[in-house]
């Protein structure tokens, strides 16, 4: 028997509620307010609906046709303004962020970013990258790949259902659901406590709140509620839906248990049903203006998010005012309106069949994926080029070495050629190391080889974390000349450190495993960074764990070359560069701000004789104040890593006491 179909006009306010939720915490409280989830429960609600309304019309679920479709509906307005945002970026965003928004753009438009958020979260290094106008897609990548999930769970019941003889298509959804959504529930509060960054942007640990969703569509024909009851029901959740943001930081607790707030609430209106007494919440809800809105409401999702990054951008704002955080939903509500209506809705009327459909989508699809790498090809040069410049142009860019030359670290403006590297490349301005997958990050030591890999004279190892891993371009260029062989042992957000002090307990798991490794491996030296310069009070003095490591390894009779930790500013300096690109200079900061004078490493009480210790504060800072650009060569590529083509001109400033260390151990 088919179902008959109820227009549910509360649905389009529900989602409109949402979305201007959404667009009022990220504005002027800079906090997630749940809208998302709800977003979630109703895709979940009318896909299960839609779906199985297929299969009582047609006794079958037409895949291909109705994941077509889907797309039909749902990539020309992310495309238009994923396009038209990346256009955008490059105008009105610092150009560092180019690469980023690039990438960013591409697992937008193919809907894979929460994944690419996910990454970025557990990626030491990523884990500074600027908000980008492109964050906000995550969200529709887990629905788009929820719809997948959903299709095939669709299969399964009609196999199941087959299988057993039998025509109860939705008992076995109901179990096939139910199992699916109680353990990814499990699985979101197991994660949630572990990791909460991936945990947040994991397709898993959000299915469950689809599954709700998609469990109330096949048991909600069977509830019944008095009129009272659903009055109750539909207030309750819908002031639960605008409190939740209020009063729980969303972004840090979700998705766990307390993503059952909004779920919950959703669950409640859309239980409550089209009740329409006086007073009820489905009369709010079921309004013409909200239900007009709440049909643009994808769309004006989309839009308010870069409109709020480039407002940031362009004003140089880190707050939004009452009036034009208003002005900014006015233009996305109006974006939005003329992207459906404008764009979308004319495209959805074209009647084509479904093969010349998926055609023109597999059409853009690589047009898009070609463009854009071929862009990344020719407009954003790579920056191991920069860096090999660097052989070439020593007189005009010799960064460290600056300090050797004059006694004097050199004025930025005292170059006539331009910095190295260029700002479009200076993110991805870092070691190999990171390219080769080298500094890994799972507890299981992974061990990589430069320098002279045979007939070599020295082993260095070179052991920690990624201010560890910075000093490789440079190692490298030393070992080139001097016949050293480097071994790596490094692990991001780890440190050369029995009990390390960063409250990441695999870095305890790691260092155990690596201390065998070198003990057995016997280098000729250890590299490592000796203190921490991250300008915390509980770094004032070197780690007691450092010590405890320093020890052992005199026990074991390795020398170490421990060094002073690199300036930790309170930005991103490509930030300030990108905003003083004539006056560069505007860009120094304290001394004090970002060094400690002395330095923990040349306070410290304990020290194995066999130690060598290098400070590095003067080739970043003069007497006052330390800079951004040394030697013609940016420093930084975020706020507390060095660029790879200025930690290699550290190599005359190390070569000494490097070999020095391996020839009188």
């Amino acid at each position: 028997m088919e179902t008959k179909r109820r227009i549910r006009p509360e649905l389009e306010g529900l989602r409109a509620i949402a979305a201007l939720l959404v667009a009022v915490y990220h504005i002027w409280f800079n906090r997630v307010s749940g809208g998302v989830d709800v977003f979630f429960v109703v895709s979940g609600f009318l896909i299960t609906t839609s779906l199985l309304s297929m299969y009582q019309k047609n006794g079958k679920i037409f895949y291909f046709s109705y994941i077509v479709k889907l797309m039909k509906r749902l990539l020309p307005t992310a495309w238009l303004i994923g396009i038209t945002t990346f256009i955008a970026s490059l105008y009105l965003l610092p150009v560092f962020m180019k690469q980023q928004n690039l990438n960013e753009f591409l697992a937008s438009a193919f809907y894979f970013q929460n994944w690419r958020l996910a990454s970025d979260s557990v990626d030491y290094l990523a884990q500074n990258n600027t908000a980008s106008p492109f964050q906000h897609f995550w969200a529709l990548s887990i629905q788009f790949q929820f719809y997948l999930i959903w299709l095939l769970l669709f299969f399964i019941a009609l196999t199941v259902m087959r299988l057993v003889s039998g025509n109860h298509m939705k008992r076995v959804l109901i179990v096939l659901i139910s199992v699916i959504a109680a353990v990814s529930f499990g699985y979101s509060v197991y994660l949630t406590n572990v990791n909460q960054p991936v945990a947040y942007y994991h397709t898993f640990t959000r299915v469950w709140e689809f599954g709700i969703g998609g469990v109330l569509a096949l048991t909600i024909h069977k509830i019944v509620l008095s009129t009272r009851l659903a009055w109750l029901f539909g207030w309750t959740g819908l002031i639960g839906l605008i409190s939740c943001g209020i009063i729980l930081q969303v972004s840090e607790l979700f998705p766990g248990y307390a993503a059952l707030w909004p779920v919950l609430s959703a669950v409640l209106i859309i239980v409550a049903g089209n009740y329409s007494v006086n007073f009820s919440a489905f009369r709010l809800l079921s309004w013409k203006p909200l239900v007009a809105f709440g049909s643009i409401s994808y769309a004006f999702y989309l839009w308010h998010w870069p409109l709020l990054i480039f407002y940031y951008a362009v004003f140089d704002m880190e707050t939004v005012s009452v009036f034009h955080g208003l002005l900014i939903i006015i233009t996305a509500a109006v974006f939005a309106y003329m992207t459906i209506y404008g764009f979308e809705s004319p495209i959805r009327k074209v009647q084509l069949s479904i093969w010349k459909t998926a055609g023109i989508i597999a059409v853009f699809s690589a047009v898009i994926w070609i463009s854009t790498l071929s862009y990344q090809e020719i407009a954003l040069e790579s920056a191991s080029v920069n860096s090999e410049l660097l052989n070439e142009s020593f007189s005009t860019h010799p960064g460290a070495a600056t300090y050797l030359i004059d006694g004097r670290l050199t004025p930025a403006n005292e170059y006539e050629e331009p910095m190295l590297p260029s700002l479009e490349v200076a993110p991805k301005d870092m070691s190999e190391i990171y390219g080769d997958g080298c500094i890994y990050a799972k507890t299981e030591p992974k061990i990589c080889e430069y320098g002279a890999l045979e007939n070599y004279e020295y082993t260095v190892a070179l052991v920690g974390g990624s201010h560890s891993a910075q000093w490789q371009p440079m190692l490298a260029e030393v070992a080139d000349e001097h016949n050293i062989k480097i071994v790596t042992y490094l692990k991001g957000n780890c440190r050369f450190s029995f009990e390390d002090s960063l409250d990441f307990p695999e870095c305890d798991v790691w260092f155990e495993k690596v201390t065998n490794l070198l003990v057995e491996l016997d280098p000729d030296l250890i590299f490592t960074v000796g203190d921490v310069g991250e300008m915390k009070e509980e770094f004032d003095r070197v780690p007691e764990g450092f010590i405890e490591a320093w020890k052992f390894f005199e026990k074991q009779d390795i020398p170490l070359f421990l060094v002073q930790d690199t300036p930790w500013y309170k930005e991103n300096n490509l930030i300030c560069l990108s905003e003083n690109a004539d006056a560069p200079e505007n860009c120094k900061k304290k001394k004090e701000e970002v060094f400690r004078d002395p330095s923990p490493l040349s306070q410290v009480d304990y020290l194995p004789e066999s130690a060598t210790t290098i400070e590095v504060a003067e080739y970043f800072c003069d007497d006052e104040y330390c800079h951004s650009i040394v030697g013609n060569i940016i420093t930084h590529f975020d706020n507390n890593h060095i660029t790879a083509t200025f930690a290699k001109s550290f190599a005359p400033v190390f070569e000494k006491p490097l070999l020095e260390a391996l020839e009188n151990p």
